[in-house]
């Protein structure tokens, strides 16, 4: 019992950080389009950004993913290992999207 414990709290973890980092993107998005400091590169979302479609876009897959996420767990453990590897490398990207708005927020912060 415990092995499948441990699996399943770490698939939901990241499950949880990808979710953060999604919204953490679309929080600095907005924050950076305020300020003037970045556009948004996103062709799909750009025509729709000042609307509440682009919430919907990021929560609408994330919900999805939760319950692929369920679904994985009631299967075997070899899908398990594959799904945290893929959640992990969902994570890490939306890592280097959110340290790149950072980037760009200090160095439009400095330059003026």
């Amino acid at each position: 019992m415990q092995a499948q414990t441990l699996p399943s709290r770490e698939l939901w973890r990241w499950y949880i950080l990808l979710l953060i980092a999604n919204e953490l993107d679309l929080v600095f998005t907005y924050f950076g389009l305020s300020q003037g400091t970045f556009m948004e590169a996103n062709p799909l979302v750009r025509p729709h950004l000042y609307t509440w479609w682009p919430l919907l876009m990021k929560l609408a897959p994330l919900a999805g993913l939760a319950l692929g996420v369920y679904a994985v767990l009631t299967r075997g453990q070899h899908l398990q290992q594959r799904t945290l590897g893929a959640l992990r490398l969902a994570t890490a990207i939306y890592t280097i999207v959110l340290v790149m708005h950072v980037l760009q927020m200090l160095t439009s912060a400095f330059t003026g």
